[in-house]
Order: C-alpha cells, then structure tokens, then sequence
C-alpha cells in the first residue's frame, strides 16, 4: 500500500505530509481537538504534555489553551508551520519541532501526558519509550482507525488500561466515512509492583 511505502522511507512521510498540508481545502481533517483528549484531561493539573505526530497541532494547542507545556513533533515542516501559526493565532506558546518519532528524544521520566492521534498503531517498542518517558502517573492517550484487534492492548500491557474502546464511527480523521476506531487511555502506574 502507498501509506506504508512512504513511512518505510525517511523522507517518504515528510513529502508525503507537507504535500497534503500544503492543500489548502483538505477536507479530511478535524481542526478540533479530539474528544478523548478533552474528557481525559478535565479535572486534570496541567503538566508537560507531548503530542505525537502533531500534524496541524489541533491536539497540541487546545493543550496549550489549557496551561499545559506543550511540546509536539512532526515530520512534515509544513504542519509545524500550520501548528505554529494556530497557536499564535491564539497566543499560546508551545515547542514545535520538525522531527521523525525514530529522531526525537522522548527522555526519561518527564512527560505527563503523551498523546498520538491518528499516526499509526504503536507497537510494543512504542509503549516501552512511553512507559520510560511518562512520569509515574502520567496518561498516554492514543486514537487512530483500526487494523486488527489486539495490537494496541497486546502492546500496553504492563499499563494501566483506564479506557479502550474499539467501535464503528466517525473519527477525527476523515469525518464524512464511517471506520473502526480504537481508543485508549493508559496510566504507567505512580508505583510500580
């Protein structure tokens, strides 16, 4: 498939991303944030926040909004660019870095929350650099259409599952087309057994 070639290539996803940012009337994106993300985080003390593939930053600047430090990367400069124009927009500040996943330090322990939406299933190798970069407490947040069943679960194990779902509707992604989506909201717990 042409989405899995140009991820298989270093630059594939960057060309691939700036060619459908540049488009100024792409109508498969959300500009809202993702409804997961809001329920998730009311109630919560803002903290530093790191969005995954932060594409446009819809994710990254309502958690800017918020009081949150935001940092968010993406391989595609032009999303970087868009995501730093709507935060100014708004006059919000947040870290914006054009990177690929493979390139960006996750570090250790300094994360509260990690959101990735509508990147790709994260794998066991993901959730292992999760667990290592989110404090003790700290949230991942994932949300993306489905490509089997039990990769994301498989892979977050040693996590605290605090929500999945695996349902048909209407994501953030394309709205117009109905797809399975699956959603999770996992803990790395604030002791460890």
């Amino acid at each position: 498939m042409f989405w899995q070639r140009a991820y298989k290539d270093p630059e594939g996803s960057r060309i691939l991303w700036n060619k459908i940012y540049a488009a100024k009337d792409a109508p498969i994106f959300v500009s809202r944030p993702s409804a997961l993300l809001m329920r998730t985080i009311a109630g919560i003390a803002p903290g530093k926040a790191l969005d995954f593939g932060m594409g446009q930053g819809r994710n990254a600047v309502f958690l800017a909004t918020q009081r949150w430090d935001v940092t968010g990367f993406d391989p595609s400069d032009e999303g970087v660019k868009i995501a730093r124009e709507n935060a100014a927009k708004l006059g919000v500040t947040m870290k914006a870095v054009i990177a690929r996943d493979d390139q960006f330090d996750f570090g250790t322990e300094q994360w509260d929350l990690i959101v990735m939406t509508f990147v790709r299933t994260p794998t066991k190798t993901d959730a292992d650099r999760f667990w290592q970069a989110l404090k003790p407490g700290g949230l991942f947040i994932y949300e993306d259409a489905a490509d089997d069943d039990h990769t994301v679960l498989d892979a977050f194990h040693q996590f605290r599952i605090r929500f999945f779902e695996d349902v048909e509707d209407k994501g953030g992604w394309n709205p117009q087309v109905v797809n399975r989506h699956q959603r999770l909201v996992a803990e790395k717990p604030r002791t460890i057994r």
